[in-house]
């Protein structure tokens, strides 16, 4: 029996190594074993970056930024004095994941709240407190592999999984300057992450011992503050257009077992650029892109692992908007678009890219005191010959918004 309890002490002591090793998880998703969850392209880095975006911008190829009508995006913080009145929004996304790799297909999905914010203009001024969508980190995988020992072997399953993610917390500023617009945002990034592993022993084969269960667990908080500028022009009715500016940054993860370190992330600088069009009554044309410079994002902490590979990232989006359309007594404009934008983390050299078409539709009260916005996107990202593994996703956003007058 002393061998044996010693036996299992190694392999706890072991998984518990595997358990601190923080952000190596991810890595250990693509190891040459069975996989039966999601989600490996995701799963990696600091996680599956989330657009802060409304259903209007989402339907439209996500370019929030210098939308004619106004968007509850957090964007551009210029983008304030778009709106005439007080304004509250909530918008919450559904995503249907199917992933692809040399076994057979799986289907799994996640939802998340994109946006929530409040706004009130005042005479040149606007001001706004908005919560926003930044990194989602939840996963979960289960993995079947063999203990090999001297004297036989022992089966396992393994469950992995991740539950949390990151949000920004963000209060804006603007004022207008004639046809000019500017503003600032103070952005403070804040989360949690549960990692969890559970393993169980099958029956032993030849003369290996029977082994019990092992789990074990990691959490650890993020914290960061971050900053953005940005200016907009409006000319008449009938065009605005935007630019945006974001600093880096420190994000800190702080573990919650004092013995280990606390790991520091370099946030990078991004610049986004929006505009809109309004070419008839009823027809408002959008477009938008930016660029964020990942590569040089890193754990400056060895412990905090560093399986992953960051990328600078471009991203490109427009639609059309048409207004033409009523259903009882409210406005029902209908949009379409496309966007496409890389992904920052990847487990090899080459960068993963995501590209959708979206499409949707508003239904306006009241000369838009109430508005439900319903975006659908249908896309992919990831290329099995390259990465191993793709992903097809279908994704609906869902947003109410009220004014008050």
């Amino acid at each position: 029996m002393p061998p044996v309890r010693g036996l299992r002490a190694r392999v706890r002591a072991r998984v518990r190594a595997c358990v601190r090793a923080g952000f190596a998880l991810a890595a250990l998703a693509a190891s040459p074993v069975a996989l039966f969850a999601q989600t490996p392209l995701t799963a990696v880095g600091l996680g599956y970056p989330v657009a802060p975006v409304d259903g209007r911008s989402a339907a439209l190829g996500g370019s929030g930024s210098g939308l004619l009508g106004g968007s509850y995006s957090v964007t551009n913080p210029a983008d304030l004095l778009l709106h005439a009145e007080p304004g509250f929004s909530v918008s919450l996304a559904s995503e249907g994941v199917t992933l692809q790799g040399d076994g057979p297909s799986l289907d799994t999905g996640r939802g998340r709240f994109t946006t929530i914010r409040a706004l009130v203009p005042y005479n040149d001024w606007a001001f706004s407190l908005a919560f926003g969508g930044e990194f989602d980190q939840d996963w979960s995988n289960i993995l079947q592999d063999t203990l090999r020992l001297n004297d036989g072997a022992v089966p396992y399953e393994e469950t992995r999984e991740h539950n949390g993610g990151i949000s920004t917390i963000d209060a804006s500023l603007a004022r207008r300057l004639g046809p000019l617009g500017v503003g600032i945002s103070a952005q403070r990034l804040t989360g949690s992450l549960r990692q969890s592993f559970f393993r169980q022993f099958d029956d032993p084969i030849g003369g290996a011992p029977a082994l019990g269960g092992i789990a074990g667990a990691r959490e650890l908080s993020w914290r960061a503050w971050r900053f953005r500028a940005g200016g907009s022009i409006r000319l008449g009715d009938r065009v605005v257009a935007g630019v945006s500016l974001g600093t880096g940054g420190t994000l800190y993860a702080t573990p919650e077992a004092a013995e280990e370190p606390e790991a520091e992330f370099d946030l990078p600088t991004s610049i986004e650029l929006g505009g809109s069009v309004r070419v008839t009554d009823q027809i408002l044309v959008t477009a938008g892109g930016g660029r964020a410079g990942w590569s040089a994002v890193g754990s400056r902490t060895a412990a905090a692992g560093s399986a992953f590979q960051s990328h600078d990232i471009a991203w490109l989006g427009g639609g059309v908007e048409y207004g033409a359309l009523s259903l009882l007594g409210g406005r029902l404009p209908l949009r379409a678009g496309w966007r496409r934008t890389g992904l920052p983390f990847s487990r090899g050299a080459e960068a993963l890219e995501e590209s959708a078409f979206t499409g949707g539709f508003g239904w306006e009260f009241q000369e838009g005191l109430a508005v439900f916005d319903l975006a659908f996107e249908s896309g992919s990202r990831g290329d099995v010959a390259a990465a191993g593994f793709a992903e097809s996703f279908r994704r609906v956003t869902l947003s109410f918004s009220l004014r008050q007058r």
